[in-house]
């Protein structure tokens, strides 16, 4: 038995391969057939079985090749069965080999390249003895492709859905692909998938400096394969490491080259989606008429593809900027358009997201019963959803507004609940806030030792995640701290190693804050 396996992302392509293949063979005498995997019994063996039956002319040994095709077409989430249809696929395919050798002619399987990668990782046994790999180059420039699945830039209700999933391959598996993949197939295009996924999964977990070399990595190869899509989506994720990393000027360089190439590709998905990164940058630096600059030309895009989510997302974002800048009231009339398009796409991470935002609004407002309110809401969707990535954020926020309303046993016991969510899912920027909010309630309560025990903790996991930002403010919390306890020369050192970090960052108004407290301990 001979098993190829043809990836290609391109289903017309894939049409056209197929048409060509099976007219030489037919010419040169020998037969075709064409086989789909069924959705209710996902199974290449099952599907080949009941070919032969219908088709006494596979049962005679005649020349004959066999194509398989709908593995794009199989579902990869669950809805009411413990296994999607894609898991049951991979399921069946492992440990098949001897069941498999009753076929005496050549099976080619098509699939796309997502599914290509899954299925390596998932059955591994199967992967090892297929008989070839054949890779087909996307289609040309000048034609809108759409992202595959596995690729797909994440929004936010995609990205906790997809990490919060049980299913997440193991890393060695992952590295394990890579490493055989780069012995035996160096040029592959799977490799920048894989090295996408892997990128993900130290996103994930906080890594950004090995995301950051990992998509490096992933470019590399997108270039040599002259796959512009696959350049555009790597210089995102490296833009998106660098931002996460607190170097969002350099990130930015990235995100407009990621641009230039999505408005090549005439991909409005794309282009909205880096607009809407290169804003977020520009936000973290404090640029905030750039910021929303790039967000109103994002949301631009979002009603002319008729995105009702990026929609939501553009108005939340020029939300912000107005926050930032003081405009509470356009803030809130920003944040409830946002949120009333969440209700009505049925976006329920967007609706507890602008809730969020709202109470975020309300709490500068000093409002802080009606931020409460907002928080309880956010609070109780991101529970009811399984959002627990998102529960602990809303109660660090609610932390947050208990602080504010004196009350500092139920805000310990919402930081404390929230630190123990964000420990057990490895979330270490979630620990840290969690810290970070423990350290301002002993500072409230004029506990100033134990308070300082808690930014110490939040700047350590800063430093080790690479968060530049958080480190600046735990140096900062600290710092005041030791003034507090009179502790001056130390407290100079942290006020100017939080001042170099807020001013590599271009956040021009905690710089001034650490001159006016620095200027202080003078006094």
């Amino acid at each position: 038995m001979s098993l190829l396996l043809a990836v290609c992302d391109d289903r017309n392509m894939q049409a056209q391969l197929i048409d060509d293949y099976e007219a030489e063979l037919q010419d040169a005498g020998i037969g075709t057939y064409r086989t789909r995997l069924s959705h209710k019994r996902p199974s290449l063996k099952a599907a080949l079985t009941e070919l032969v039956e219908q088709e006494p002319a596979l049962q005679t040994g005649n020349p004959a090749v066999v194509t398989v095709l709908n593995a794009g077409e199989l579902l990869g989430v669950r809805l009411t069965e413990e296994k999607s249809e894609q898991e049951k696929f991979f399921f069946s395919l492992q440990w098949t080999r001897e069941a498999l050798l009753q076929f005496d002619f050549p099976i080619v399987l098509w699939l796309p390249d997502d599914v290509a990668t899954r299925l390596a990782q998932r059955a591994p046994d199967f992967w090892s003895w297929r008989s070839g790999v054949f890779e087909f180059a996307a289609a040309p420039p000048d034609v809108v492709v759409a992202l595959p699945d596995a690729l797909q830039p994440l929004h936010m209700s995609e990205a906790a859905e997809i990490t919060n999933t049980d299913s997440q391959i193991p890393i060695t598996d992952l590295e394990q692909q890579i490493v055989t993949l780069e012995a035996h197939l160096p040029e592959s295009p799977l490799l920048a998938t894989l090295y996408t996924e892997l990128g993900n999964f130290y996103g994930r977990t906080y890594r950004y400096r090995q995301a950051l070399e990992i998509f490096k990595r992933s470019l590399e190869i997108a270039k040599k394969n002259n796959n512009l899509f696959g350049q555009a989506v790597s210089l995102k994720n490296i833009g998106d490491a660098l931002s996460d990393c607190g170097r969002s000027q350099q990130a930015i360089d990235f995100y407009k080259q990621a641009l230039i190439l999505h408005q090549r590709l005439k991909n409005s998905d794309g282009e909205g989606d880096l607009l809407t990164s290169l804003g977020l940058a520009h936000e973290a630096l404090g640029q905030y008429q750039q910021a929303r600059s790039f967000y109103q030309e994002s949301l631009k895009v979002s009603k002319h593809i008729g995105s009702r989510k990026l929609e939501a997302a553009a108005l939340s974002n020029l939300a912000n900027v107005c926050f930032w800048i003081g405009e509470y009231r356009d803030a809130i009339k920003l944040h409830q358009s946002s949120l009333n398009i969440e209700r009505e796409i049925g976006n329920f991470l967007g609706e507890a997201t602008s809730l969020g935002n709202l109470g975020t609004v309300y709490q500068a407002l000093e409002q802080y019963e009606q931020a409460f309110q907002y928080f309880e809401k956010n609070l109780e969707i991101s529970q009811e959803i399984g959002d627990v990535r998102g529960e602990a954020r809303s109660l660090v926020n609610i932390g947050n507004t208990y602080i504010q309303l004196d009350q500092h046993q139920r805000a310990v016991a919402s930081y404390q609940k929230a630190l123990e969510i964000s420990r057990q899912l490895g979330d270490r920027m979630g620990e840290a806030l969690s810290l970070g909010g423990l350290g301002h309630v002993y500072a409230g309560l004029g506990q100033h030792e134990q308070a300082i025990a808690f930014y110490k903790q939040q700047l350590a996991i800063a430093q080790e995640i690479g968060d530049r930002r958080g480190k600046a403010h735990a140096l900062f919390n600290q710092a005041d701290m030791l003034a507090e306890l009179c502790e001056r020369t130390e407290a100079r050192s942290h006020y100017e190693a939080a001042k170099v970090i807020f001013s590599d960052l271009g956040l021009q108004d905690l710089v001034e804050r650490c001159e006016v407290s620095i200027q202080a301990l003078e006094d």
